[in-house]
């Protein structure tokens, strides 16, 4: 299960409820959410074996937070609400308590134009892509950020743009670098240049949290960058983006099936994140999250344990996160070449980092924005497509 590997029971001697499980996992790497639904559903309530169910109840949740059945995964476990000793709820940062704020919500509605639409991008101090949007008709300037499962709006832009909290809890949102608290929020229209994004759930932080604070050397002071808000993956999942990192560009479309002939195979998926499915030169298969608010890419120990690579020890000068940043010193991975939709990939330098927030899910490591560095960022999650388009040399070099 750690592994993501759905063929396993062909080659194992497994229980009847694994086997359930190892094909509930390919339907949800296949795209096939409602049937991967319906057979966790299932699997959950099993007695026989609690990794399976404990497993299944986490990939429920996130199938339904993905969809958007926020009523349904409200009623999923109600005991999961009730309030501790201190007044709160016993896991702030849980789903089913997000779930409980926005249960009564309308559905979220997308409209396209009759194109695709174009909007300028430019580049954070911490490399995360921004653009322009508008907020209940007020402009303002959002990351387009991937590692964010829900879109985030700034506690003073909510404020002048007429957006209110959905309950007076506050509740908390897990990040790489800790726990933030937010508050729940339905945010009547988000317009990204001619598309217009209705009732879209989002969460509410304080501004003074909505920063990303930068590691410099020595010599200066640290410092800060405002965020406006973030563009999350429940909005991104519904759209086809390119982020053209070198010419300055984001377009947006409405996502299309293509013919079966010119289908290209999956390799981007949902776990509660966005997941991208890499194959080494060996043919062995590694799992990345998608985290364009990230500001670098890095590998975990996980991939140490898998992939035979030369390593050496150093240190990162500048590591920026969302409310929070580290200056690293550790183990580094001298160069490592993977396959992306037949494309070769080149890492050099890659930082070898743990983040704080945990799956049962084995990562391998994290895409952060300099994945654009070369060109083309293509993220279609409808037609589960993750792929770097690039302008001049095919490879991906670490600095």
């Amino acid at each position: 299960m750690a592994s993501l590997d759905p063929t396993f029971p062909a080659r194992h001697q497994v229980s009847d409820s694994e086997r359930a499980f190892a094909v509930a996992l390919g339907f949800i790497i296949t795209g096939q959410t409602d049937e991967a639904e319906l057979l966790l559903d299932s699997l959950r309530g099993s007695h026989a074996d609690s990794l399976v169910s404990a497993a299944s109840r986490v990939l429920l949740t996130a199938m339904l937070q993905y969809q958007g059945k926020w009523k349904i995964l409200a009623e999923l476990n109600p005991s999961a609400l009730v309030p501790d000793s201190a007044g709160g709820v016993r896991d702030k940062a849980g789903v089913e308590a997000w779930a409980s704020a926005f249960e009564n919500v309308e559905s979220r509605t997308i409209s396209f134009p009759g194109r695709a639409v174009s909007l300028p991008l430019t580049i954070s101090a911490s490399g995360a892509p921004v653009i322009p949007v508008s907020v209940n008709g007020r402009r303002r300037f959002f990351w387009l950020d991937t590692g964010s499962s829900m879109s985030i709006i700034s506690s003073d832009v909510a404020a002048l743009s007429g957006v209110e909290a959905l309950v007076t809890d506050t509740l908390e949102v897990a990040t790489a670098t800790g726990r933030v608290a937010a508050r729940p929020a339905a945010v009547a229209l988000i317009e990204l240049g001619g598309i217009t994004i209705a009732n879209s759930t989002a969460m509410i932080i304080d501004s003074a949290l909505m920063q990303v604070r930068m590691v410099a050397d020595t010599r200066n002071p640290d410092h800060s960058v405002k965020i406006d808000g973030i563009i999350g993956f429940d909005v991104i999942s519904r759209l086809d983006v390119r982020i053209d990192y070198l010419n300055s560009v984001v377009t947006f479309a409405r996502p299309s099936r293509p013919a079966r002939a010119q289908r290209r195979p999956r390799n981007l998926f949902w776990l509660g994140k966005p997941i991208v499915q890499l194959v080494t030169q060996a043919g062995i298969p590694l799992h990345f999250h998608l985290d364009t608010g990230a500001q670098e890419t890095y590998s975990t120990d996980a991939l140490l344990r898998k992939v035979k690579v030369r390593t050496f020890s150093g240190e990162r000068r500048l590591v920026a996160g969302f409310a929070g940043a580290q200056k690293i010193k550790g183990t580094f991975v001298d160069n490592l070449r993977l396959s992306l939709g037949g494309r070769l990939l080149i890492f050099r330098k890659l930082l070898v980092f743990a983040p704080a927030y945990s799956s049962f899910v084995t990562l391998h490591g994290v895409f952060g924005s300099d994945i654009g560095k070369t060109g083309t960022v293509r993220i279609d999650a409808t037609n589960g497509l993750f792929l770097i388009e690039p302008s001049g040399s095919p490879e991906l070099l670490r600095p």
